[in-house]
């Protein structure tokens, strides 16, 4: 990712966020999505940040941090994959899926490519069990998954 800005310029779009809501606690989800959208993850200062915004503790808002996967703590690839784990996925193939997946980008659970590209998350449950064993990548869901499909998925995105 490129030179991260300073949050204080994201200060506009934060306002219009926050105006949307009766209560301004409300706004510490779209407000971190909204950071780590800018910066690539979610920081100690952009933490501080929301918690400003929304009068909410900076220990609660570490707290929605670490609790959601969504949010990341760290940089993550320009491509983050995130593949359903969950028991129907799972029953519908996708161990196998998962374990090409891997071997196709050379990384495990938790890691990013070392050309910066793809970062790999095993999720619990997508919520897309109409479509598994399936995987979302930079938002967007795919499924049903084989080892064809994912190489297609990959290649578009090389």
């Amino acid at each position: 990712m490129s030179a991260q800005p300073a949050l204080s310029q994201l200060d506009a779009e934060a306002q219009k966020i926050v105006s949307k809501y009766d209560k301004k606690h409300a706004a510490v989800l779209p407000l971190l999505h909204l950071a780590q959208e800018k910066i690539g993850h979610v920081t100690p200062e952009a933490e501080q940040w929301v918690s400003q915004w929304t009068q909410v503790p900076v220990a609660h808002v570490r707290e929605v941090v670490t609790f959601y996967s969504m949010y990341h703590q760290k940089p993550v690839g320009r491509h983050p994959i995130r593949f359903c784990t969950t028991t129907s996925c799972v029953l519908m193939g996708g161990e196998k899926a998962l374990d090409h997946l891997k071997k196709k980008l050379g990384i495990q659970n938790g890691e990013t490519t070392p050309d910066g590209k793809f970062s790999l998350e095993e999720a619990e449950c997508l919520c897309a069990c109409e479509i598994g064993p399936m995987m979302q990548v930079d938002g967007k869901y795919h499924g049903p998954l084989n080892e064809k499909k994912i190489d297609e998925i990959l290649d578009k995105l090389k």
